[in-house]
């Protein structure tokens, strides 16, 4: 699709995350002549590096894909130069990428992501998963709930159906004592990447036993976040879900090295609102 005014870029940019599509916004924010892209051009660049706009040619358009990719790996924006030489002194927070193009010019761009909302299974009925479902959106958050069926007591269903059939991007188990392995074993089986369990660690601790007897690989069960949260000394349902959504946005935001986690897991005496 080729896009042509800069008002373009941005309505399609709003039908993308309407259909949940990760991309990059780059924007021109200096050009310094001779160039064809001139200050407030601005692209869109799709996870797969197709550009859609226009922020310059053969020159600024691999500097551009290539930071672009960057940014959608950790969600951080990005100032560029596309220029035939470097800044005389670095110019703090820019990276320079040298251009060959015979005409001369130089392109500052302002490459920022624009990453479709996360995506929150919550499994369970507690008031805690009602709490997490009401705060989550606030934070941009899309939320399906999952509850056990009255006919079906181990297959959790969810209250309306997901917005897309993507995996989702969090999972948290707040089913308190009612259906705690199905659940678990649902949001497994849904390959969240991150799955937290509102419990105890001693009852944490037993359930994953028990889904290892199962058969469930271990190491999806020794991913499970047991008393997920950040400890906040959180005693009701809303500051259970606050402390939950804190250790959300944290490992969001910082998304962990290898071996590391960027959550805080909750005190073990406070258990985050659990039972045994």
């Amino acid at each position: 699709m080729t896009l042509g005014a800069a008002e373009d870029v941005l309505s399609e940019a709003c039908r993308l995350r309407q259909e949940r599509v990760d991309c990059v916004l780059a924007t021109v924010v200096r050009a310094e002549s001779p160039t064809s892209a001139k200050a407030g051009a601005r692209a869109l660049v799709l996870a797969d590096g197709r550009i859609r706009g226009w922020i310059g040619g053969g020159c600024a358009e691999p500097a551009v894909a290539e930071t672009a990719r960057q940014c959608l790996q950790d969600g951080r924006a990005r100032l560029i130069r596309v220029g035939p030489a470097a800044p005389a002194a670095p110019i703090a927070g820019m990276t320079h990428f040298p251009s060959h193009c015979h005409s001369g010019g130089t392109l500052d761009i302002f490459i920022e992501p624009l990453k479709a909302s996360p995506t929150l299974w919550i499994y369970g009925a507690s008031p805690a998963a009602e709490a997490l479902a009401q705060l989550s959106a606030c934070l941009g958050f899309v939320a399906t709930g999952w509850m056990a069926s009255r006919d079906q007591p181990d297959l959790f269903e969810p209250q309306a159906a997901p917005d897309d059939k993507r995996k989702p991007d969090f999972a948290v188990v707040a089913t308190q004592g009612q259906g705690d392995l199905p659940a678990l074993t649902a949001a497994i089986e849904a390959e969240a990447p991150y799955i937290g369990f509102i419990a105890s660690r001693r009852k944490g601790k037993k359930i994953q036993q028990a889904l290892l007897k199962k058969g469930v690989a271990k190491g999806r069960v020794d991913a499970i976040r047991i008393a997920v949260g950040i400890d906040i000394g959180a005693e009701t349902p809303r500051e259970i879900a606050l402390s939950v959504l804190a250790a959300l946005v944290a490992h969001k935001n910082r998304p962990p090295a290898s071996g590391q986690r960027a959550d805080v897991p909750a005190d073990a005496g406070r258990c985050c609102g659990g039972h045994d």
